[in-house]
């Protein structure tokens, strides 16, 4: 059943912004000052306001699973769990903000191009044409673990819990940019212990359906990492294992017109990777170590 509901939504996801227009967490936000309130008032530091903050939605989601679902039936389950991955996933969907970035590179429109700079990057947009390309190229490589592979990994090992424990890691986390207080850290390094398998498996995968000879040395060479950085090692793994599998050297860059060229050529490299982990989990559906 994980399969088909996966399926579901990167058909929904490919094909209509409908999903993507919903999700709006600003709910979270005032979610996580009430409870952080409350726990400070109680003495409580970083890492247990952090639990409880993640604990309080997981067991909502939990009980709709097995109340609501359980007395009206499998279906509604699946549907329950459908919607969870639909909004876990994203926020924003990078695959059609990176062509959209790319179209308009090509049609030499720089306000539109900056627009969908923005979307990917945040505030923080290279003026230069090159360096725009190289960010946006960067975080496609860097993105797409945690707005779609590390979702869709922890649904499949706890189902619709694990795809909402990692969205709400993520979302807690402190915004780029801004210096993380105990509550954020503890947040960071949460995501960084659930991404840790994710993004060893998209490294492997960057190699498989790009350079191999050259992507699974670093693989090899970061495999382990280390407790005290691991949010930052994982990302530095998936752009480095990235980089080397479309073979990007450093003087492609440089030019805009080489720079976009690679970002496409990167944009590639994450599809057939969504396609390559599509097709293991169908293999391990069918032999049955997989729902």
């Amino acid at each position: 059943m994980s399969l088909f509901i996966i399926l579901v939504t990167l058909f929904v996801e490919r094909f209509t912004s409908a999903v993507e227009n919903l999700r709006n967490f600003s709910w979270l936000d005032r979610y996580t000052a009430l409870v952080r309130e409350r726990c400070e008032g109680f003495g409580l530091g970083g890492t247990p306001t952090l639990v409880i903050s993640v604990a309080i939605p997981l067991v909502v989601l939990v009980i709709l699973l097995q109340f609501i679902g359980g007395i009206l039936g499998g279906l509604v389950g699946v549907l329950i769990a459908l919607a969870v991955l639909l909004f876990s996933i994203g926020p924003r969907n990078l695959g059609k903000e990176v062509d959209a970035f790319l179209e308009a590179g090509a049609m030499k429109d720089e306000e539109r191009e900056m627009k969908h700079a923005r979307n990917l990057l945040g505030d923080q947009v290279p003026d230069d044409a090159a360096e725009r390309a190289r960010a946006v190229l960067q975080k496609m490589l860097t993105g797409s673990n945690s707005s779609l592979f590390a979702v869709l990994f922890w649904f499949v090992v706890l189902g619709p819990v694990g795809a909402l424990l990692y969205r709400l890691a993520n979302l807690m986390r402190a915004p780029k940019g801004t210096e993380p207080d105990g509550f954020q850290q503890a947040a960071t390094q949460l995501q960084g212990l659930l991404d840790w398998i994710p993004a060893r498996l998209v490294a492997l995968f960057y190699a498989l359906t790009g350079s191999f000879d050259r992507a699974f040395p670093v693989l090899r060479a970061g495999i382990l990492g280390s407790w005290g950085n691991m949010a930052d090692e994982n990302e530095a793994l998936l752009r480095d294992a990235g980089c080397e599998a479309i073979q990007l050297s450093e003087e492609e860059l440089k030019e805009p017109l080489q720079a976009r060229s690679a970002v496409e050529r990167a944009s590639s490299l994450v599809f057939r990777s969504v396609i390559a982990f599509v097709a293991i989990l169908a293999l391990l559906t069918i032999v049955g170590v997989s729902g």
